[in-house]
């Protein structure tokens, strides 16, 4: 084989792991096959590999659990942290004043502050319990989460008439769907980043790390629900009673869904506390 064929086989073969690379490059070596009947085995390898980890129910849980179930109202709550700081920032740095939203400004900046924490929370968290559950497919499933915190409620709002695009243009609209460009885009990205890569290397956490997570997110979520609630009782001031607020078990519905990764990460917690226990 020419030396130009051992360097193509050496860079597909860096879809392998390196353990398995050096084994199959070996055998490439030593059956002395052509180019063409090299490429074609190798190949085939790279492809079998990724489909073998979507035989076990984790990745498709991490997938439709996490990327979807949890990302899309994990989207709709930062797009609405999005707007309510870009509101409060405009008005200040443009009029030096409080945007008017039927709250005093300690109570906006007090649900804006609750959110933001909340949402570092819920991020990091899931990005755990995807990192957990995907293993080696966590490069597709983050993919996935990636993409829906950042676009499933624009799309949303698009679709029903509600957002218009004013700049249709495709690079832009390429570059706003993809790159974290807005505050809440950040506070999501790097928790839960950070979140996936200690979840792939730990897997689980220790029962009394759960424990505080667990505290921390219920607390979170249970101030936010609160404080949102400010705003409905303000709306349905405003309307004079035409435009109710929204009860709190609605209100809820959201939150449950992108906290549900907590009660996964403390049953596994607790599975292996008491796997622990039995052993000892």
């Amino acid at each position: 084989m020419t030396r130009f064929g051992w360097w193509l086989l050496r860079v597909l073969a860096l879809a392998l792991e390196p353990a398995e690379r050096d084994v199959v490059l070996g055998d490439v070596s030593e059956s002395c096959e052509g180019l063409g009947a090299a490429m074609h085995d190798l190949l085939g390898l790279i492809v079998r590999r990724p489909a073998g980890l979507w035989r076990t129910w984790r990745p498709w849980l991490a997938l439709f659990g996490v990327s979807c179930l949890a990302g899309v109202p994990l989207s709709r709550i930062a797009f609405r942290l999005n707007v309510g700081f870009g509101q409060q920032l405009m008005a200040y740095y443009k009029y030096g004043v409080h945007f008017e939203t039927g709250l005093t400004a300690r109570q906006d900046w007090v649900f804006l502050l609750c959110l933001a924490c909340a949402l570092v929370g819920w991020s990091w968290t899931c990005g755990f319990v995807l990192g957990s559950l995907s293993g080696r497919a966590v490069w597709l499933t983050w993919l996935v989460f990636y993409l829906a915190v950042l676009d499933a409620a624009a799309a949303r709002f698009v679709m029903t008439g509600n957002l218009i695009l004013r700049d249709p243009r495709p690079l832009r609209l390429l570059l706003s769907a993809t790159l974290p460009l807005s505050i809440a885009a950040l506070l999501f990205l790097f928790p839960a980043l950070f979140g996936a890569f200690v979840g792939v290397r730990r897997r689980v956490l220790s029962l009394r790390h759960a424990y505080v997570l667990g505290s921390i997110i219920t607390v979170l979520t249970v101030l936010t629900i609160w404080t949102s609630g400010w705003y409905e009782s303000a709306h349905e001031v405003w309307s004079g009673g035409v435009w109710p607020g929204v009860s709190w078990p609605t209100r809820l519905l959201p939150y449950l869904l992108v906290s549900w990764p907590v009660a996964y990460l403390f049953a596994t917690a607790y599975q292996q506390h008491t796997a622990q226990g039995e052993t000892a």
